[in-house]
């Protein structure tokens, strides 16, 4: 049985067809191309060679001349500037990037980081109170600000002028020096999904472009921002596309200290480096140190002076990420008995309690929890008397909306269509809970409830060439906003005995018209192992994705399966 509902697309066929012809290649990766907006000649060549030289200037950004003045009269002045970032990948990576960067032009720069439990999210009066103490007069925000009206209201009662580098969707606009957000109203950028660190990169651009620096000033930190890109889930289109394969680039290439103490924990050479690693190896580690300690941690490693301190500050985040996998692990597995006995009342949405449960990982446990569920999460704990927590949302389903409708049992929540955090009082979980899921119960559609696939195009296994695989690989980098291939063959025969790795991944092959064998890999799915093993001779329709391995130092293809469907018998 088939775990997703599966949305094969339909770009039209004249425009596929003339692409095809343009640029020379199959109907399925055209098919591909079409289905991410690259329609013609001028759209494919952006896509597949997209330089450095052609990113937007940093200057079309309003307020963005009038910030890069203050700061060189800051540097001139020897005034003291902070760089203020929030406590994920995207504000570190942001706040230690401009940090650097000034303190090359001669600035003198502290950083500050709030403490996600005492302080919270945004410009915090802790904060304010060291840039006062710190005799600061202009303070740069990362990541944060754009909502930070009352707190920027009091910097300026207390002489610091502060610029908002910040990427969220405003509100009314802060009385701020100057606001960099290609978000605001009315904004000239042409590109409005940079993350926070993307901003701050176009302000470190537009001030080496200024002051008459060389290109290499700014471009050494596109592995910042290739990071912190990556991490944030912003669309990998366009300019966020040209700024993760140029960073992957250097980082591949030539990568800096710091970073090479932390590849080495992480058993992986520099020359293979891609997003998987950052997904799934920096910026857990860099997350790791603000959820379960301090930030501090992470900026000290990304600002690591010597070879031995990074080392030293690359070991601590290993063993703060060890810890936190550890107690997510444990949470997941008592929320997984939980949910049994939640689904016998609400069926519509997960809301589950524990005042044991560490603040720093439940949206990580909600974010395993949607994805094995498929239903609005809450994942809740508890701090100072409150209940508070995390909530994702499934695709199509608005979560901000829902939590307005659960408003009169929240004391507090805030967030945007697919996450959110809230906090309540415990008196009031029964209610919020009953009331989520009405609120879900009524919004959501049978078929909203199973996640859905989109499938570029069906793909005859005799049409993976190496050729092919060369073209899929220039996708990259995929993530949010630029997925993966994926395509979906049908009437295929298994070919020899399946096997079940782990307990937990499928492995089988097939075998095209020509006699070629694919091995096929099915990750967590221990449900497709049992399907084709009790199966005499199955047929089946698989959608998959394809990619290059090495193995025994020889290339190979690899099949990466999502979803199958056996079929009664093969047409005739």
């Amino acid at each position: 049985m088939k775990r997703y509902r599966w949305n094969l697309l339909a770009p039209d066929d004249e425009t596929v067809q003339a692409l095809t012809e343009a640029i020379n290649v199959s109907q399925p990766v055209a098919r591909a191309l079409c289905n991410r907006g690259v329609t013609t000649f001028d759209a494919a060549r952006d896509y597949f060679r997209s330089s450095i030289e052609h990113i937007p200037s940093p200057f079309l950004m309003q307020q963005m001349q009038r910030a890069v003045d203050r700061v060189l009269e800051a540097v001139r002045m020897h005034e003291k500037i902070m760089i203020y970032g929030d406590y994920d990948v995207d504000g570190t990576t942001g706040t230690a990037m401009l940090f650097l960067f000034l303190k090359e032009q001669g600035a003198e720069v502290t950083w500050y980081i709030n403490d996600r439990f005492t302080e919270g999210y945004g410009l915090s009066a802790e904060g304010i109170d060291t840039a006062l103490g710190r005799q600061v007069s202009l303070v740069i925000t990362v990541d944060c600000g754009i909502r930070a009206n009352r707190e920027i209201k009091r910097c300026g009662e207390l002489g610091i002028d502060v610029i908002v580098c910040d990427h969220h969707e405003p509100d009314e606009l802060p009385t701020a020096y100057a606001i960099l957000n290609p978000k605001v109203p009315g904004s000239t950028y042409p590109f409005r999904e940079l993350c926070g660190c993307g901003v701050a990169f176009k302000l470190l651009q537009a001030i080496a472009g200024d002051s008459g620096a060389d290109d290499e000033s700014w471009q050494k930190y596109l592995d910042f921002v290739a990071i912190a890109t990556a991490a944030d889930m912003v669309a990998l289109e366009q300019e966020n596309r040209t700024l993760v394969r140029e960073g992957l680039k250097r980082m591949r290439v030539k990568p800096r200290g710091t970073f090479k103490a932390l590849f080495s924990l992480m058993k992986v050479a520099s020359s293979e480096l891609g997003m998987f690693h950052i997904a799934f190896g920096i910026a857990p580690r860099i997350n790791a140190a603000g959820r379960m300690g301090s930030a501090h941690l992470a900026m000290e490693w990304l600002v690591s002076e010597s070879m031995d301190d990074s080392v030293r500050h690359a070991g601590e985040l290993d063993r703060m990420n060890a810890l936190r996998r550890e107690i997510d692990s444990d949470i997941m597995t008592k929320a997984e008995k939980m949910v049994e006995s939640h689904f016998a009342s609400y069926c519509s949405s997960i809301v589950l309690y524990d005042e044991s449960w560490h603040l720093g990982v439940l949206g990580i446990v909600a974010s395993k929890m949607l994805e094995k569920h498929y239903l609005p999460t809450v994942i809740l704990g508890s701090m100072n008397g409150f209940i508070k927590g995390s909530v994702r949302s499934i695709e199509g389903f608005n979560i901000y909306e829902a939590l307005q409708e659960c408003s009169a049992y929240l004391e507090q929540f805030g967030g945007h269509h697919q996450a959110a955090g809230v906090i309540l009082r415990p008196e009031n979980l029964a209610g919020f809970r009953k009331k989520f899921n009405e609120v879900c119960a009524a919004s959501l559609s049978i078929e909203q409830q199973q996640k859905a696939l989109a499938v570029d195009a069906l793909l005859p296994l005799e049409e993976i060439t190496p050729n092919f695989i060369n073209v899929l690989a220039q996708f990259a980098p995929l993530g949010y906003g630029n997925r993966e291939p994926l395509f979906m063959s049908r009437e295929l025969q298994l070919f020899g005995t399946p096997r079940l790795l782990s307990k937990r991944h499928v492995k089988f092959s097939v075998r095209d018209s020509a006699g070629r064998i694919f091995d096929v890999i099915g990750f967590d799915r221990p449900d497709i192992f049992d399907q084709l093993s009790t199966q005499t001779r199955p047929v089946f329709v698989m959608l998959y994705s394809v990619e290059k391995r090495m193995w025994n130092n020889r290339e190979q293809i690899q099949i990466r399966l999502r979803d199958l469907e056996l079929c009664n018998k093969l047409k005739s």
